[in-house]
């Protein structure tokens, strides 16, 4: 015996109709009946149980007729209005209560400050202006949460929601190159900064910090290696889409054979792929370094240097240094120091050391170390060579920092400045 399938509500298609609105004080509400007296809902649109649920609990509705009842209908479709609003506005100021939050935390994070700034200082900065501005919203700043231990958990959800986000990009990536640098920081703990870009099936392009990895002992070949692995694991890229690496050119990195570039290689032999596929580049930042460092001019440098340290490496000239420049009127007021690691720094402190060179000149002669150099035109013409030609380089190296460039681009940028020399 055949049994016929039950048919559903849903599939009868049935649909609200506006006399019942007049007739029973209903209306459509997201896809149900919803009654404006008690709030109720009926999720069949049947006219038979609109009507019991109006007979049933509201009769005495039927009191109303004509204009009376039409006023009466708009009445209550404005209170449920009022009602919506005042919800919707609570859900709204807290989302942006929320949003707030994670602004603020996320410049804290972008400058290194520390988490209790949120509570103590940033919210009373915001408390502040808000009181003048908008006094209506002071009590809303209250709301926004800025604990330190709120400020951790929010960083943490932003950096676990960028790791996520660059996971899902890395797994659409149908080729990615990588940019390896090894660099040592003040607490003397090497640091492997991992730089990726990739370009998915549809040709879009993602360029973004992949990884920095703290190296506790040493940094050979190998080493470094073991860290760049690890990453492309975490993240679950595949080393046969890997087309391409750049380092910086040390041993560690393109030895022959117990260099990084080395080890890749021997990975990618070892997955039966070819290893010349994956295309090794020296950095072309790191190659406009080395031939900055060909400008040694080394009676320049042996004079500036030593001034500058004689007079900031002790606190006594240093104060008096300062003073001596309020005093003068000068247009700066201090010298700059200089250090390898930090590229651009040459150029700076040349500079500002030749914008101050009548100060400085003044100065050492008052401390009776009097440095002729200063008085001196062929140097000082060597010297105003120096800070020109650094300052050119300092601002080809910015250029070739910019953002998702294309290499016909750098090697256009250097071309320009070979032909302007």
């Amino acid at each position: 015996m055949a049994f016929s399938k039950k048919r559903k509500v849903s599939e009868e298609g049935r649909t609200f109709r506006d006399k019942w609105t007049e007739n029973f004080f209903f209306i459509e509400q997201k896809g149900a009946a919803l009654c404006l007296i008690c709030m109720d809902t009926v999720a069949c649109f049947k006219e038979y149980n609109l009507k019991r649920h109006y007979d049933t609990k509201h009769a005495a509705h039927n009191n109303f007729m004509g204009q009376h009842r039409q006023e009466e209908i708009n009445k209550l479709k404005r209170k449920l209005t009022g009602q919506q609003m005042l919800f919707r506005n609570v859900n709204s100021d807290g989302e942006m209560n929320l949003r707030a939050s994670y602004v603020v935390c996320h410049k804290l994070a972008q400058e290194s400050k520390p988490f209790t700034d949120g509570e103590f200082f940033i919210k009373d900065c915001i408390q502040g202006v808000v009181d003048l501005i908008c006094p209506d919203k002071s009590k809303e700043v209250g709301k926004i949460s800025l604990s330190r231990w709120t400020v951790a958990r929010r960083i943490d959800e932003m950096s676990d929601d960028i790791v996520n986000s660059l996971k899902e990009e890395g797994s659409k990536f149908n080729f990615f190159s990588i940019a390896v640098n090894e660099s040592t920081d003040v607490t003397d703990t090497a640091q492997l900064v991992i730089f990726i870009r990739g370009v998915n099936s549809d040709f879009a392009i993602t360029e973004e910090l992949l990884s920095v990895q703290s190296m506790k002992d040493t940094t050979r070949g190998q080493d470094i290696y073991e860290e760049v692995n690890s990453a492309l694991n975490r993240f679950g890229l595949k080393w046969e889409n890997l087309s391409g690496s750049v380092t910086d050119g040390a041993p560690a990195m393109k030895g022959k054979n117990c260099g990084l570039v080395a080890r890749i290689k021997k990975e990618l032999a070892n997955r039966q792929m070819n290893p010349d596929d994956v295309t090794v580049f020296h950095c072309i930042i790191h190659q406009e370094n080395l031939c900055v460092k060909v400008l040694q001019f080394k009676d320049v440098m042996s004079t500036v240097v030593p001034c500058i340290n004689f007079i900031k490496a002790r606190g006594l000239n240093h104060r008096q240094f300062r003073k001596f420049l309020e005093d003068m009127d000068a247009d700066q007021e201090d010298l700059l120091y200089f250090t390898e690691v930090r590229w651009l720094s040459r150029g700076k402190m040349l500079k500002r050391f030749f914008e101050l060179k009548d100060e400085v000149s003044n100065f050492m002669d008052m401390k009776g170390k009097a440095v002729p150099e200063l008085q001196d035109q062929k140097w000082l013409t060597n010297f105003a060579f120096l800070v020109d030609i650094t300052a050119h380089l300092n601002e080809l190296n910015t250029k070739l920092q910019e953002r998702e460039p294309l290499i016909r681009k750098l090697y256009s940028h250097i071309k320009s400045f070979q032909n302007k020399l």
